[in-house]
């Protein structure tokens, strides 16, 4: 017989027993084998209760273990694809990464202000870009949340969240699993994957659980200055976990994990007017992937993290603890000028970060027509941030257009460091009218209280001073910034397997400090909270039994305040947008025309524009209008599967998927920039065939990412004011004539042959 199998997201396919948390089929062993895809249910914890995914009013998307594996997913740029609409950005390479979902992101690395999409590993939030850094492995499941999360998950998740949930230890399961991979990028260096799992029982209520994970993987951005190859991916992380149930009420889990990671940096390259940019162009044969750097740069990073949660089932609910730390060391070296600019100009970069917090939960069982979740979450962050910005000895007057002419300092530093401290109880509940018609209403207050400090200290050649100014000197600078963000929703059931809900909440990010000042007056004044109020209405309905599941959404959302970052002549500076709209149409539907087969696609159409932002820029320009960054008007994804089985007992797996997005701005100045054209993906393609053995203990899979090796790019950022001469300058008219941009480059294909075994339960 043949089987049908996954073909999307969760909210797409949710078909598919391997992604659900539930018992599968009796004929399937669920650790023995990638699951068939038979009709089950995903659950998902959106609400932070399980809950079925489509009685789940909110527009969510989802994976489970298999889908995960089976896909590859191990970053988070992967983890953003299963959803209508998010964009994956780096900041800095693949070494500090954003996301954007619904117009809301940010490309800040300051560690005085944070991200608008929450992340949430194990319900433990992460706030800083430089976290984002995950090694993600032995994973149960990943979500994707996508407006504001502002009662139950509270921090920061304005534009929405991102929900990664790692596998702990079982009770009473002897069980493992270990892969192997060996890879290669087109044009670029191999290597090696490995990772797995082992689950033991220790003793009649305890069990552990160890994960692994190890990269050794060559990069593929080839430096023709040092015959290099830069990006690449040397990555060691473990996790441990021990869970104890002395009894049927209790449930105790402890995890730890430890990640390491080291390489050379991200090999940028430049693209656009004057005599360097074309330089690069013609070395490099117009090729991205090839760089001119002076300097290779360097990545490090250190991170650990621990976590204790603890619930009690009380009979009328559940009763939960959950105590993380986190600790990160990241530095980070690059060729700051981005090209082979005889300057030269290193910078390094330090962030030594460490968290702690505490969540409390009660998540009621009392049946009936109400129920209950309510908490309250208390946080502690110290933040240290310093950037070295070197000169090599060489006169900066002969190499830069936009010199003061004052002195300059071989090697300027700047430093700073911030305190958060906050505070977020929230309550949400949810009373069904009947069994068709519910209301569900939350509230939560978020206190942030943060101090903190600048100094900078060196002059620049581009200013005849330090390119910033401290926060004031006298004493730390400290304020608070609170509010409250309520949700309403109502839900409709019209029929069995049919939902229609209509819902309206509030985000809040809390304000901060930059530490990217030009003025005293800048200096002495934090930005402000920033605030989203969005309304959204979706429908998720099942068809013919299941062969067809059609999900949409439509929403609006006004975001005041918006916290923004921009880019002027090689300096960035952040300030609040007046006020963002973000408006558009999700659509997610999957269709199963025979047994074996399915086909599925996602579309995602958001128009997010600034309604007002005067004053963008040092020189006061009018952004009004403008788009919001790294938002695409259009993306499309498009999938499919088809399971065989063979007479043998064995079975062939097919996968294929390929994404659409148009281009968008990577700056809210707009203008047209080189790099807009250059955003743009056109059939970005990846397939799979896997082979499973007949007693299901092993399966070799042949897989390739960006199939049709396509080049497309995925920030930029404006660095005229380093690679055009005085003369180009004036020729131009002035510096803000000329273009050129630093540009992050997505990988090209990847071809690879992953084996995995396991045993057990």
């Amino acid at each position: 017989m043949k089987a049908a199998s996954f073909a999307g997201t969760a909210t797409l396919a949710w078909a598919t027993p391997a992604l659900a948390q539930e018992t599968p089929p009796p004929a399937e062993d669920a650790k023995a084998a990638p699951q068939r895809a038979e009709v089950g249910d995903i659950i998902v914890t959106a609400t932070r209760r399980a809950e079925r995914m489509q009685d789940v009013p909110i527009a969510v998307s989802a994976l489970g273990e298999q889908q995960i594996q089976s896909r590859k997913i191990d970053n988070f740029a992967e983890i953003v694809k299963i959803a209508p609409g998010p964009t994956f950005v780096p900041v800095k390479g693949t070494s500090v990464i954003t996301v954007q979902i619904r117009g809301q992101g940010t490309i800040n690395d300051s560690p005085g202000l944070e991200n608008p999409v929450g992340v949430y590993i194990d319900d433990i939030y992460y706030g800083t870009l430089a976290s984002f850094d995950a090694n993600l492995f032995d994973v149960s499941q990943v979500s994707v949340l996508r407006g504001p999360q502002g009662t139950t998950f509270g921090r920061n998740a304005v534009g929405g969240a991102l929900q990664i949930t790692n596998n702990t230890a079982e009770i009473g399961h002897l069980s493992g699993r270990a892969t192997l991979t060996a890879m290669t990028y087109d044009g670029g260096r191999g290597g090696f994957e490995t990772d797995g799992f082992l689950n033991a029982p220790i003793a009649e209520t305890l069990a552990g659980r160890v994960a692994y994970s190890v990269k050794s993987v060559g990069g593929y951005q080839h430096n023709l200055v040092t015959d290099n190859y830069l990006a690449n991916n040397k990555v060691a992380s473990v996790r441990g976990s021990l869970r104890w149930q002395p009894g049927d009420a209790w449930d105790v889990v402890l995890s730890g994990s430890y990640l390491r990671r080291k390489g050379y940096g991200d090999g940028p390259t430049i693209i656009g007017d004057g005599a360097l940019a074309a330089e690069v162009a013609e070395r490099t044969g117009g090729n991205l992937h090839k760089v001119m750097l002076d300097d290779d740069g360097f990545t490090r990073r250190t991170m650990w993290s621990g976590i204790l949660n603890i619930s009690y089932d009380t009979g009328i609910g559940r009763i939960s603890s959950i105590t993380g730390y986190r600790s990160l060391k990241a530095r980070l070296a690059e060729d700051a000028d981005g090209g082979p600019n005889p300057m030269n100009a290193p910078s390094f970069n330090t962030n030594d970060e460490w968290q702690l917090s505490q969540e409390f939960r009660f998540t009621s069982e009392f049946g009936g027509k109400f129920s209950l979740v309510a908490g309250a979450y208390f946080g502690y962050e110290d933040l240290n941030h310093t950037t070295v910005f070197g000169f090599n000895g060489t006169d900066p007057s002969l190499y830069f257009s936009v010199l003061n002419g004052g002195q300059y300092t071989p090697n300027q530093v700047f430093e700073g460091q911030i305190e958060n401290r906050s505070f977020g109880p929230y309550a949400e509940g949810k009373y069904a009218f009947t069994d068709k018609l519910a209301l569900t209403a939350g509230l939560r207050y978020s206190y942030e209280r943060k101090t903190g400090y600048t100094r900078h200290s060196g002059s620049s050649p581009f200013q005849g001073g330090p390119y910033y100014v401290d926060l004031p000197a006298s004493d730390d600078a400290t304020d608070t910034w609170s509010g409250f963000t309520p949700r309403f929703i109502l839900e409709y059931k019209p029929v069995d397997n049919s939902l229609i809900y209509a819902s309206a909440s509030k985000g809040f990010q809390g304000g901060g400090w930059s530490f990217n000042v030009r003025t005293p007056t800048a200096a002495a004044t934090p930005l402000k909270a920033q605030t989203t109020w969005s309304y959204e209405v979706g429908t998720k309905t099942d068809f013919f039994d299941r062969l067809l599941t059609l999900n949409l959404t439509a929403f609006l959302a006004d975001t005041s305040n918006l916290q923004v970052r921009s880019q002027i002549n090689g300096v960035f500076q952040d300030s609040n947008a007046g006020s963002l709209r973000a408006k558009g149409v999700e659509v997610e539907a999957t269709i199963r025309p025979a047994t074996g087969l399915s086909f599925a696609a996602n579309y995602a159409y958001t128009d997010a524009y600034y309604r007002s932002f005067t004053g963008c820029t040092a020189t006061g320009l009018d952004c009004t209008g403008n788009a919001a960054p790294f938002t695409p008007k259009h993306d499309l994804t498009i999938l499919g599967d088809y399971d065989l089985d063979l007479a043998s007992g064995a079975r062939l797996t097919f996968h294929a998927d390929t994404k659409f997005a148009s281009s968008y701005e990577v700056t809210p100045t707009g203008g047209g920039r080189p790099t807009v054209p250059l955003t743009k993906r056109n059939n970005i393609a990846n397939a799979s065939i896997t082979y499973t053995a007949p007693n299901g203990m092993w399966d070799v899979r042949l897989w390739s990412k960006n199939l049709f090796d396509k080049q497309y790019v995925t920030n930029g950022l404006q660095y005229a004011f380093y690679h055009a001469t005085r003369a180009e300058v004036a020729a131009a008219g002035g510096i803000g004539n000329l273009d050129v941009e630093r540009v992050a480059v997505a990988p090209p294909r990847s071809i690879g042959i992953t084996f995995t075994g396991r045993f057990g339960k």
